[in-house]
């Protein structure tokens, strides 16, 4: 055996297992992709809540409601579709409704407030209600297919497809949305309680002032507010103790 026999039988050995690294890398960077694809599709997809099944009700200051009229709590939130950060608090929001507005324990309350989104925002946003005009209950339609639409990338085009969806006349809807004003409602409101970003969470008790929410000693003002900190208010509520835990 000469020596560059015993040199090219020394390195195959070498060789295949580079080549099986090499092959190992590429199957677990499709693994990671293929995971991450789905994860992506999933949140896409957007909540399974039944919103068509809660009662359904409005604000004279802009807002949608759904939940149970009795119950003693409101959470109020402040969000702009095209905003990154409501995006990423929408887990909570849709944790908070299945948990506790589903089953009757407190009422889940929505303002349009263009922060991210601008003039597309709020037209979206007047577009959605003219829509609840058009069809009762399709605003909470446009709510869940606006989010999904906004983390696919489309949102620009969410009052035309949403429309087209559900069957409604673009052209009727765009002459309503020239007279509406539910986003200027909100966005007056939000100023009084003085949120300047979004995602903002105030509270209502019963049929009380929206007021910012206090719990544990600490007062939320601004920002999104923790699953945690909405869930405790709202047992603490349906246990009839008052807001500063009394």
């Amino acid at each position: 055996m000469t020596v560059a026999t015993k040199a090219k039988t020394t390195s195959a050995p070498k060789q295949n297992q580079q080549q099986l690294l090499i092959i190992g890398g590429i199957v677990v960077v499709a693994i990671i992709a293929v995971v991450a694809l789905i994860a992506l599709s999933g949140q896409a997809a957007g909540s399974t809540i039944d919103y068509a099944s809660l009662p359904q009700s409005r604000t004279p200051e802009g807002g949608f409601v759904i939940g149970n009229p009795d119950a003693p709590i409101t959470i109020i939130e402040f969000a702009d579709y095209a905003c990154p950060a409501c995006q990423s608090y929408l887990p909570d929001i849709e944790r908070f409704i299945a948990d506790y507005v589903v089953t009757g324990q407190a009422r889940f309350e929505y303002h349009v407030f263009p922060t991210a989104g601008g003039a597309q925002t709020a037209f979206a946003g007047d577009m959605a209600e003219c829509m609840d005009n058009a069809q009762p209950g399709a605003f909470w339609t446009s709510y869940v297919r606006y989010n999904q639409l906004a983390q696919q990338g489309s949102y620009p085009d969410a009052p035309r497809v949403v429309a087209r969806e559900l069957g409604l006349n673009y052209s009727d809807l765009l002459a309503c949305e020239q007279e509406n004003s539910m986003v200027e409602q909100s966005v007056a409101l939000g100023q009084q309680l003085r949120v300047e970003g979004t995602p903002a969470v105030r509270v209502r008790y019963a049929d009380g002032n929206p007021t910012f929410i206090f719990f544990a000693g600490q007062s939320f003002e601004r920002g999104p507010v923790a699953y945690d900190v909405l869930a405790g208010i709202t047992q603490q509520a349906n246990a009839g103790v008052s807001a500063n835990g009394s």
